[in-house]
């Protein structure tokens, strides 16, 4: 149980991330030199690379869009089997 609680801890920081940095994203004025900027970047591109031109849709980017979903459904299944696995 304490693992399907950590995987679903460990995606909602991933989530709040991808929340942030997405955000940034959007503004300008935000250096993306920033420490910061750069850390988040560091940590999420691997992450949504897999799903980098997927759907093309004239220069917008879905990309953590697509992951999100398909994340969660990792995370909804290995929750489900570690929660019902006995350890």
């Amino acid at each position: 149980m304490f693992l399907a609680r950590f995987v679903q801890n460990v995606f909602q920081v991933w989530q709040l991330a991808l929340f942030i940095w997405v955000i940034l994203s959007w503004i300008p004025s935000v250096p993306r030199h920033h420490p910061a900027v750069q850390l988040l970047d560091r940590l999420l591109e691997p992450t949504l690379r897999p799903f980098r031109g997927l759907v093309p849709l004239g220069g917008i980017d879905i990309s953590p869009l697509i992951a999100v979903f398909v994340y969660q459904l990792v995370v909804q299944v290995l929750v489900r089997v570690l929660a019902t696995a006995a350890f």
